[in-house]
């Protein structure tokens, strides 16, 4: 019976040697894990985010830009609508067909007050070249 219980007692040893082998083998896996993750991970984790920093920056230009762009679009549409409220928007048949009528003189001058008061002012805008310098540049 001793002899029977030294037996399982060695092997139960043996078998927790085998445990405490595999348990120092995973340490040592976290362990090189670990130095990995510190000595190269860490450093490319932190080369991308400066990258996505310039990236970011560059949105927030490009952002700034598109509502640059917008605000003088809107200005634009807002001229055209006047334009057409002021001067009618009547197609260029009609203007022609409406300008070969003799037309009488109260409304001839009437027509030509109307047209000093809507001087044309051309509106100011922006250049691309000025925003995308490489634009400027011969594309071969």
């Amino acid at each position: 019976i001793f002899v029977l219980q030294i037996e399982s007692l060695d092997k139960s040893l043996e078998d927790l040697l085998t445990r405490v082998d595999e348990f120092v083998g995973m340490l040592d896996m976290i362990r090189s894990d670990s130095s990995q993750v510190v000595n190269e991970s860490i450093p490319q984790i932190y080369t991308k985010a400066t990258e996505m920093r310039e990236i970011y920056r560059k949105i927030d230009k490009l952002e700034a830009f598109v509502k640059m762009i917008g605000s003088s679009v809107a200005g634009l549409e807002e001229r055209v609508v006047k334009a057409e409220t002021d001067l009618g928007a009547f197609p260029s048949t009609f203007k022609k067909i409406l300008h070969t009528i003799s037309i009488p003189s109260f409304l001839t001058k009437s027509s030509s007050s109307r047209q000093q008061q809507t001087l044309y002012e051309p509106p100011v805008l922006f250049k691309t070249e000025d925003y995308f310098p490489c634009l400027n540049e011969a594309p071969y």
